[in-house]
């Protein structure tokens, strides 16, 4: 029962890895020290896109099912839990893509933020006025 419970935890946090991997960017736009946590995840995330290496949550998930008696899913968490449920079956590499392009949208306009409050800060004009 308790291994069931920590499988369930670590489905969680990587439930929220995920989420923040997706929102954290935005995120940053009103709390900019966020970003740091949030390139960190970025990093890694890519890391293991490109070299398809498991994830860690993923291994740890399923060796707390195996101590507790539960069946293993074969396939990555993404794969097994989104893949069919948040978008059509196989488009796993399209979904990938569009996180990442969410990531670049989020920081470029991190970065529109960041010059314009500096240059507020520094009694310039930031643009058209409205």
């Amino acid at each position: 029962m308790i291994w069931r419970f920590f499988a369930d935890v670590m489905f969680v946090l990587h439930a929220a890895f995920l989420l923040f991997f997706v929102l954290g960017g935005f995120l940053a736009w009103k709390w900019p020290k966020v970003i740091w946590a949030h390139l960190a995840i970025v990093v890694w995330s890519a890391a293991i896109v490109i070299i398809d290496y498991d994830c860690p949550f993923t291994g740890a998930e399923k060796f707390f099912l195996r101590k507790g008696g539960e069946p293993v899913y074969e396939a990555g968490y993404i794969n097994h839990y989104l893949d069919g449920t948040l978008w059509p079956q196989g488009q796993t590499p399209v979904a990938e893509k569009v996180g990442f392009a969410l990531v670049i949208i989020s920081y470029a306009g991190f970065f529109v933020l960041r010059h314009r409050r500096k240059a507020r800060l520094r009694g310039e004009s930031v643009g058209p006025r409205t």
